[in-house]
């Protein structure tokens, strides 16, 4: 009887989680994002600069991912063309076309934290 219950409460615990977006993770992935792109913005090597805006590039592939489940079309959007903008500057040619998309990336980062801020804020309140 007992096996019963904890397979019939394992269950019911899969029924009822959800397919929300998981809003903490994305949090965390553009905080990493926001880290590695001042550090692009800080470093003076052209190097060092496309290393961390590779790094920035990851955690934005992988915030692309969580939104797959979310209506946000909007946020989706800003997304995209942020990875676009890192692309950029992965594949700059120089140091000053680099750093041009980074600053871009790192305005649209505080951007998309502020933005996540405002979402957990109304999470709460439901």
């Amino acid at each position: 009887m007992t096996k019963l219950i904890i397979t019939f409460s394992i269950l019911c615990s899969f029924l009822f989680t959800s397919n929300d977006t998981e809003w903490d993770v994305i949090y965390t992935k553009a905080s990493y994002a926001l880290n590695h792109t001042k550090k692009a913005l800080g470093s003076n090597n052209f190097d060092h600069q496309r290393y961390y805006s590779e790094k920035a590039l990851e955690a934005y592939l992988d915030i692309s991912e969580y939104l797959e489940t979310s209506k946000d079309e909007e946020l989706k959007l800003k997304i995209e063309h942020t990875i676009s903008d890192l692309e950029h500057a992965v594949d700059a040619p120089d140091w000053d076309r680099g750093r041009f998309y980074s600053k871009r990336v790192h305005q649209n980062t505080q951007e998309l934290i502020t933005e996540l801020d405002l979402k957990s804020m109304e999470l709460a309140e439901n």
